[in-house]
């Protein structure tokens, strides 16, 4: 449904700490001393104004949020205290998950669900057989895996996209894509030209929406000359587009936001475990903030779900993934927000995958298309906490 909208305003205020930037040194390199838990980085909100004669969108939304590359035994159980010790560190530091993911604990004791926890029926995994990241934004976005892709230089997707599905229902408008690694652009759709997207430092779509703010363009302005650091090449890291996504958010109110946040990953191949673990951190201070942020959007962020998943696993040993470490393969899916019924760790009913995110979102969004939602999430009566989507 296209329709006319008059945008919010709302200031955002970000600080990039230099303890989050710029880390230098090669790969493996990194002095291993334990790290001790630190204030999350933090983006201040200022409330938004309110003006009676605003429209206000109150169908239903989705932020979709990857952790590129982070394991489900992070996530729910905190830090490994084999690594730890093998690796210098502390193995008390974020040794549970509520310390180390504090924002979803809280998430998940309130109003989110999650998927693929350990113990808790079966299990969720990318199709592979890869278990690499371009594959699997390339099953996100479409639905479906694409046996074709075996790399992470994969051309675009031949079939449509939820970003797509958003656009034909909703318009140009309404999509919004953030993300660190300017690869995720061609997993996005067809023609990245066809949403408002910032992917790494320099990729720009639709960029006269997206500086049509002049904050939000300050903030990308900023963003383009830093190093890559803990990635390569356009890379973007993560407290960037962290701060950016959270602008986009609010001034843009899109109906589908994708964030893609790719710091662990890149320390996990560098074998660095305790910035990995700094990184999930700050990602979980993001999701925090994101949460305070739909907090301040009446009704659209009442009704606005935020999901949370990752690309791929990673190996035992944790340095590596890909078809070589088919324990990689496993992935993990969290769902939070007003209109999720239920909450905690719940049993899936069946194996799900990432082909069923797209669908998912779909669901949630009231949009036709094929493949199946997670019922834990959108319907049916799956177990304890699992009840139907209204």
């Amino acid at each position: 449904m296209h329709r006319s909208l008059r945008r919010f305003a709302a200031l955002l205020l970000f600080a990039v700490p230099v303890s989050f930037l710029g880390r230098g040194g090669a790969w493996g390199a990194a002095e291993e001393r334990p790290l001790p838990p630190r204030e999350p980085h933090t983006f201040a909100l200022t409330p938004l104004p309110t003006d009676g004669a605003q429209e206000e969108r109150s169908e239903s939304a989705v932020v979709l949020v990857v952790l590129d590359g982070v394991r489900w035994q992070e996530v729910f159980g905190g830090a490994d205290r084999d690594f730890a010790r093998r690796r210098g560190l502390d193995p008390l530091v974020w040794a549970n998950a509520r310390d180390l993911v504090p924002n979803l604990q809280h998430m998940l004791d309130d109003d989110a669900v999650a998927i693929g926890a350990p113990g808790h029926g079966q299990e969720m995994t990318a199709s592979g057989p890869r278990f690499i990241s371009m594959p699997g934004y390339l099953e996100i976005f479409a639905g479906r895996p694409d046996p074709g892709c075996e790399s992470n230089e994969c051309p675009r997707p031949p079939a449509h996209t939820i970003a797509d599905d958003v656009r034909d229902s909703s318009g140009a408008d309404d999509v919004a894509i953030v993300t660190s690694w300017p690869n995720i652009a061609r997993a996005v759709g067809t023609e990245a030209s066809r949403y408002v997207m910032t992917a790494g430092r320099k990729l720009l779509a639709r960029g006269e929406t997206l500086r049509a703010d002049a904050e939000t363009a300050s903030l990308i302005d900023k963003a383009s000359p830093v190093k890559p650091w803990p990635g390569e090449g356009d890379y973007r890291p993560d407290a960037y587009t962290a701060a950016i996504a959270l602008r986009v958010l609010v001034t843009e109110r899109p109906r589908f936001l994708f964030v893609g946040l790719g710091d662990a990953d890149e320390y996990g191949h560098r074998n660095d475990y305790r910035r990995y673990l700094d990184a999930i951190h700050q990602s979980d201070a993001f999701l925090g903030q994101l949460e305070t942020a739909l907090g301040g959007m009446g009704a659209r962020g009442r009704h606005t779900t935020v999901l949370v998943t990752v690309d791929h696993g990673r190996a035992y040993s944790f340095r590596d993934h890909g078809a070589r470490y088919p324990e990689s393969g496993r992935v993990w899916f969290v769902a939070a927000g007003g209109d999720v019924h239920g909450h905690g760790l719940l049993p899936a009913s069946r194996r799900h995958t990432l082909s069923d995110v797209a669908p998912t979102v779909r669901a949630l969004l009231g949009i036709a298309g094929d493949g199946h939602p997670i019922d834990e999430v959108v319907g049916g009566n799956q177990g304890a906490g699992a009840l139907s989507h209204p």
